[in-house]
């Protein structure tokens, strides 16, 4: 995209939750990233100075486009703590549909 370099990065359901810093590939290696909490699917993050070089030496951008990854085989533990969180978690995504 002109100067600007596109990625998609995938992150756990838990660094889209709580947030925490992640790697991402560059043109120039890996950069630490931090994600901030509350992520959600699709979600762009900017960073700067991190797409192609023009012949004036200024930079575009890298937009990172976040993917949330689901473990595809989660350890007995881990679905044991997915389930504890289902029992106590507020949040009903389709709380629209339900007629009052």
């Amino acid at each position: 995209q002109g100067m600007d370099i596109a990625c998609q990065v995938p992150i756990t359901p838990t660094e889209a939750i709580l947030g925490g810093a992640i790697e991402v590939p560059t043109i120039d290696g890996l950069v630490k990233m931090t994600v901030p909490a509350g992520m959600k699917q699709g979600q762009k993050l900017r960073l700067a100075q991190k797409g192609f070089p023009n012949n004036n030496g200024d930079r575009g951008d890298q937009l990172v486009e976040i993917l949330i990854a689901i473990p595809p085989k989660p350890s007995e533990e881990e679905l044991a703590l997915y389930r504890q969180i289902r029992d106590k978690e507020t949040f009903n995504p389709r709380q629209k549909f339900i007629s009052p």
